[in-house]
This record gives C-alpha cells, sequence and structure tokens, in this order.
C-alpha cells in the first residue's frame, strides 16, 4: 500500500511490494511548473519526491485522461528532472491538465 512521504521512512525495506498509484490533481508554482501531485485522493506529495519514488522502484505513478497514461521521469537539457506521462488517446498534457490540489 502505499504510504504518505512521512510515514515511508519508517517502512521496513525488507517489503519488495510496489504501489500503482493514481495521480489525480497537481498544485504548480507561478511560472506554471508541477511542483506537488495528490496521489490516489489522500496525499500531497512534492515532484521530487515522486521522481525519487519512480526512479527506486519503490512506487509507480499513473493519471487517468481519459484512459490509463503511465509516469515516468524526464530531464531537460539543464539536468532538472519532472514528470511525464507516456502517449495515449490525447494531444493535451495529461498532468498539466489535472484538476488543482
Amino acid at each position: 500500500m502505499l504510504e504518505p512521504p512521512s510515514q515511508r521512512a519508517r517502512t521496513e525495506r525488507s517489503e519488495n511490494v510496489v504501489a500503482d498509484a493514481e495521480i489525480k490533481n497537481v498544485r504548480k508554482d507561478r511560472s506554471g511548473n508541477i511542483t506537488h501531485v495528490g496521489v490516489t485522493g489522500r496525499w500531497d506529495w512534492p515532484v521530487t519526491q515522486v521522481v525519487a519514488s519512480i526512479e527506486s522502484r519503490s512506487n509507480t505513478f499513473y493519471v487517468n485522461c481519459p484512459q490509463r497514461a503511465d509516469v515516468y521521469v524526464a530531464q531537460t537539457s539543464a539536468g532538472r528532472k519532472f514528470l511525464k506521462t507516456t502517449a495515449d488517446t490525447t494531444t493535451k498534457n495529461n498532468l498539466d491538465n489535472l484538476p488543482p490540489l
């Protein structure tokens, strides 16, 4: 089960269970960059924590817009990591079009 960030540090690492969590909403800064995501409607995760979780393979994330699109980590030429979704049936940006937190 996916745990909020504050509880994750206390979890035993002996479990190799990977949670698959839906991102339902986002928070953006003044520039329009996504800074936090609402995971399964219960927890507010900073993007940096989601990136770390994906890279460590402890969780997977997806959106439903209108069908499932998996979330992965991309990187700008300047080295900033951000979240992106796999191609699906829409030309809209899946994460940018989620409702605000």
